[in-house]
This record gives C-alpha cells, sequence and structure tokens, in this order.
C-alpha cells in the first residue's frame, strides 16, 4: 500500500517536472521568436531612412565628381567624375519626385555649385557644415529639413568634409583619393540598395532595383580604374 502510493506521488512529480519544462521551453521559445522580431527590425529599412541616406549619396556624389571633372589628371577618372555628375544628377531628381510622393523630408542644404538634393539653392555653402537646421518647413519635396544624423548613414557634414579634403589635394594624390573614395561609397551603396531591393514598399523596391545595375556598373568602372 506504502509502495503505490509512492508510485502514485512519484508519477504525480513526474507531471509536473513535465509540465513545468514545457512550459520553460515554450517560454523560452516565445522569448526567442520576441528577439528574432526585434533584430529584425532592427535590421529593417524604412522607407524614410533609404530616400535620405540616398539623398546624402548622390549630393555627395554628384559634387565630388564635379570635383574629379575638373582637377583629375587621369583622363579616365575625369570621364568617371563626369558620368557620377550625370547619372546620380538624373537618380537624385527621380529621388526628389519619390521622397515629394512619399512626404518624406530630404536633406536641405547642398555643396557649393551644386543643387540640393530638394532642387532649391542655398545662399551661403558654408550652410553644408550645418546639419542641424530644421527651419526650412514646407520646402520642396515635401521638406521641413533633416535631423543631425541619418540611422546607419551619412550626414551633410560628412559629405563638407570630403568635398573639403578632395579641395586640399592636386595632381596624382587627387586622383588616388578620389578612386579610394568612390570605391568605398560604391560598395555602400550597392550593399544599401540590395538590402532596399527586398523592401515592402513597392515604389522604394523599384527605384532600388532600377538604379542598382547602375551602381554596380560604376563599382565595376572605378575598381577598374584603381588597378
Amino acid at each position: 500500500m506504502k509502495n503505490h502510493f509512492n508510485t502514485r506521488k512519484i508519477a504525480v512529480v513526474g507531471m509536473i517536472i513535465s509540465a513545468t519544462s514545457f512550459n520553460a521551453v515554450a517560454k523560452a521559445d516565445w522569448h526567442y521568436a520576441r528577439s528574432s522580431d526585434y533584430i529584425n527590425q532592427q535590421d529593417s529599412l524604412t522607407t524614410a531612412q533609404f530616400l535620405q541616406q540616398t539623398a546624402i549619396a548622390g549630393m555627395k556624389e554628384v559634387s565630388t565628381g564635379k570635383l574629379a571633372a575638373e582637377k583629375a589628371t587621369d583622363q579616365k577618372i575625369k570621364a568617371f567624375g563626369q558620368m557620377m555628375v550625370d547619372d546620380h544628377s538624373k537618380a537624385n531628381e527621380e529621388l526628389r519626385s519619390l521622397a515629394k510622393f512619399k512626404k518624406v523630408n530630404l536633406p536641405m542644404s547642398r555643396p557649393e555649385g551644386e543643387l540640393r538634393p530638394d532642387g532649391r539653392v542655398d545662399s551661403s555653402p558654408e550652410n553644408m557644415k550645418d546639419t542641424s537646421r530644421t527651419k526650412n518647413a514646407g520646402g520642396e519635396a515635401g521638406n521641413t529639413g533633416l535631423a543631425k544624423k541619418i540611422v546607419n548613414g551619412a550626414t551633410e557634414a560628412d559629405v563638407a568634409n570630403a568635398i573639403e579634403k578632395l579641395n586640399k589635394l592636386s595632381g596624382a594624390s587627387f586622383d588616388k583619393a578620389y578612386v579610394e573614395m568612390m570605391i568605398t561609397d560604391h560598395q555602400n551603396a550597392v550593399a544599401l540598395f540590395e538590402k532596399a531591393s527586398k523592401s515592402t514598399d513597392n515604389d522604394v523596391k523599384a527605384y532600388a532595383n532600377k538604379y542598382l545595375p547602375v551602381l554596380k556598373k560604376h563599382l565595376k568602372h572605378i575598381q577598374a580604374l584603381a588597378k
């Protein structure tokens, strides 16, 4: 009788332990799923982030491209710089239209001698270095200014610094610095556009898929020049 009671007691305890273990596993799985969701959310690219990062990158390619077309000593690098001006100006124009449609704020200022991504003109190129300006409300493309830092991307100040760096160089030093900058920029751009090509925003996806082959062509071209 006593042994029978102990057997039942052990069975009940076993059931409790099993239930507890199941709940622990289920709870762990739930936390893992939540963690995975969080990671995926952190790794996701919003429409605004893509448009803003692309605007900054496009601004830089046009500005530095113009410098290369003027200052490079290698004729092939000069030609590449002009291609950057032509191709990225076209892409920037389309980006402005997309930003206006999406009601997304774009950077407001521009480098010296160039149009800003929103198509307007600042009175002073020094404004490029001020990324805190958010007083321009209701601008073209629905812009109201730009936060100090774009998530996972460059700022207007970074563009100004790149232009300042190149302006201080000449001859072979300029050519080398520009080529290295373009390789890095286009590697980053290809990665950004590949991510955007999987966007759930069909308009962003279409824009990314349209210009991703162009960026890959640029990257292959500049890598060949580096050799």
